[in-house]
């Protein structure tokens, strides 16, 4: 005859330890800055959207941003940039014009345009600390 078990024939946790810390592996725990989508800006600068000169050493671009964090930006590109290309970037943002220089990432193709992402190389502390006061400034206006 076959015992049948239960809940209770189940041993007790307490005093159980894990020997590992539980880190979530999601991506926005991976990423050094919060990002602001292209909508989150649309709201705050009441704009449809922000146009990004890219240079490099052979042609200039104009592309849409598509996000921004301190730490750089995701555009739409009408072309390719390979991965590590030196760049130079200039946008306003509202008021404030921000310059740097930066690196091409990563760059896929999306239609018949390119998504490429972007880090900032030497941005100057008063367009990263304005680029960090945006998103404190959508939590805040979420908040109300």
């Amino acid at each position: 005859m076959e015992k049948t078990l239960c809940w209770n024939d189940i041993p007790s946790l307490e005093g159980l330890e894990i020997d590992w810390e539980y880190k979530p592996e999601s991506a926005l725990n991976k990423r050094a800055f919060a990002r602001l989508n292209s909508a989150d800006i649309s709201g705050l600068f009441e704009i449809k959207e922000i146009l990004v000169k890219v240079a490099t050493v052979k042609k200039i671009y104009t592309g849409k941003l598509l996000d921004i964090s301190e730490g750089g930006v995701s555009l739409s590109l009408p072309a390719s940039l390979a991965d590590n290309l030196p760049l130079k970037l200039g946008f306003f943002l509202g008021r404030e014009k921000i310059v740097t220089k930066a690196v091409a990432r990563h760059s896929y193709q999306t239609g018949t345009g390119y998504t490429t992402g972007i880090m900032f190389v030497d941005l100057n502390k008063e367009s990263a600390e304005y680029i960090a006061g945006l998103y404190a400034s959508k939590i805040l206006y979420l908040a109300t």
